[in-house]
């Protein structure tokens, strides 16, 4: 059990399901990270990071979401040369999972890996390390 802590990392998770933006941000919060910033889907997504001063080191990306898709959000970040992490995550199976994963790949991302929902701390902590390297 890993009991680092990330104070530093700025997240943006974008999710369309209250509840799991919640449980996530609980998650991150247990490892340190309170810079923290939550989308109710893509379009208010990508809005939070054109925003953002502080551009997110990592991305936890829902995939099925109602207004874009997280193919399309992960496309759109391609196109403003996001370098952060990426994480996917889905409640649809590895199927899902592994064309999201390809797709994020194409799109030049630093991808983490794919997350099956529910998202356990431990993932979360174990796709920080490999995107800090430690």
């Amino acid at each position: 059990m890993s009991s680092k802590s990330y104070p530093n990392l700025n997240v943006l998770i974008v999710d369309d399901d209250e509840f799991q933006v919640d449980f996530v941000a609980d998650l991150l919060g247990e490892l340190g990270i309170t810079n923290i910033t939550t989308a109710d889907g893509c379009k208010s997504g990508l809005a939070s990071f054109d925003q953002a001063i502080n551009k997110p080191d990592l991305l936890l990306c829902d995939i099925q979401m109602p207004d874009i898709d997280g193919f399309e959000f992960m496309k759109a970040m391609g196109e403003r040369k996001f370098s952060g992490g990426v994480i996917l995550m889905s409640g649809q199976g590895a199927r899902v999972l592994y064309s999201a994963s390809l797709v994020a790949q194409l799109s030049r991302q630093n991808f983490l890996g794919n997350i099956e929902k529910p998202v356990s701390k431990n993932a979360i902590a174990e796709k920080i390390e490999q995107m800090l390297g430690t």
